[in-house]
């Protein structure tokens, strides 16, 4: 513990103290994960989460392919007759809580070789389903969300043809914040409350189900509120089952900095 000059020598201390503000820290949970990685057009989805509330599937096929692919595992989701997912509960989906917030993380991809209207996943809260699609003038929006105070065509982006896009949505309270590849593009005030639901999670095929050209991956639903550079990581990499607070960081490397300069004093 002492250098050769007789002082102290706190680096292994900092190092320790920094790793126990960390273990204090609330993380942000995997609760609902989709890696949409079998080929084979029938596949039991397994949820690599921990929510409790059933992933189902619809009437219908699913193609499964690694031939586009928004990560080096391989696969996607590709619904164009209304084969998909669900994940749906009438009590509220377990886990999903305005009142601490949550967050949904999806790819996306669309290729304009048949231009229409797609619809990439929907999101039933408050008894109110709406919609995220591509328009055919490639523009990510969400429709049908008048009710709960997001507004019919709400732009969320524009997009390139055949390029994957992230989209990380947060919500907390009667707040919405909108990521695009791990940068806010907006927030919008909505008339939820603490109290709202969510009862459904449901992927493309909802809305316009003959649509071709939209490709879905990697499905996450968090607890808690993430930040842009979280989404900016579950962009390019796989989904973790925890991601620490913002904070987390920002408290150990305040208490390094605070015993190595006590160190340089000594």
């Amino acid at each position: 513990m002492f250098s050769s000059h007789g002082h102290l020598n706190f680096k292994g201390t900092a190092v320790a103290a920094a790793l126990c503000l960390v273990s204090g820290v609330q993380a942000s949970t995997l609760l609902y994960g989709l890696d949409f990685n079998q080929l084979g057009s029938n596949q039991n989805f397994i949820n690599l989460g921990s929510g409790s509330t059933a992933i189902s599937r619809t009437t219908g096929y699913i193609n499964w392919s690694n031939a586009i692919t928004p990560l080096p595992d391989g696969g996607y989701s590709h619904c164009p007759n209304g084969g998909t997912f669900n994940i749906t509960s009438t009590n509220g989906i377990d886990g999903l809580n305005f009142s601490t917030g949550f967050s949904v993380g999806i790819h996306m991809y669309y290729s304009s070789s048949n231009p229409d209207w797609k619809d990439a996943f929907s999101m039933t809260i408050a008894g109110t389903t709406i919609r995220v699609e591509m328009t055919s003038a490639n523009r990510w929006v969400i429709y049908n969300g008048a009710s709960i105070g997001i507004a019919d065509g709400t732009e969320l982006f524009s997009a390139n043809d055949n390029e994957w896009n992230y989209l990380g949505l947060t919500f907390k309270g009667n707040e919405m914040q909108v990521y695009h590849d791990g940068e806010l593009v907006k927030t919008v005030t909505t008339n939820l409350s603490d109290i709202s639901k969510v009862t459904s999670i449901k992927g493309s095929g909802d809305h316009n189900t003959a649509a071709n050209g939209l490709f879905i991956d990697n499905l996450a639903v968090y607890d808690g509120v993430l930040s842009g550079s979280d989404f900016a990581y579950l962009n390019a990499h796989e989904m973790p089952l925890t991601i620490p607070e913002p904070a987390t960081a920002t408290l150990g490397l305040m208490g390094l900095t605070a015993l190595l300069a006590r160190r340089r004093r000594a």
